[in-house]
């Protein structure tokens, strides 16, 4: 098998988990602070990404900036990176 088509999916597939983080980190951000939460894009950026939050059932940390530290976006986030590292050491051998 031709391994060059095996490395650009596996590019492909790491930029899709860098994206995914990037955004995940917005939302972070945006639930952070609470201001920002009022806002209709950044509604819509956080219905958005809850869906890809995994779900560890971790409490919310509340911030002196009217909002929370999402705990669980913070380990999917790590997750990904994760993810993302083990999928590079992958490419690197293909």
């Amino acid at each position: 098998m031709n391994p060059k088509p095996l490395r650009s999916l596996l590019s492909v597939l790491m930029n899709l988990l860098i994206l995914l983080a990037v955004v995940l980190t917005v939302k972070v951000v945006i639930v952070f602070f609470g201001s920002l939460s009022s806002q209709e894009w950044a509604n819509a950026m956080v219905s958005i990404t809850d869906l890809v939050t995994i779900p560890f059932g971790a409490a919310d940390i509340a911030t002196p900036y009217g909002g929370v530290f999402d705990v669980e976006a913070a380990v999917t986030i790590g997750g990904l990176l994760l993810l993302e590292w083990g999928l590079s050491s992958a490419r690197s051998r293909a």
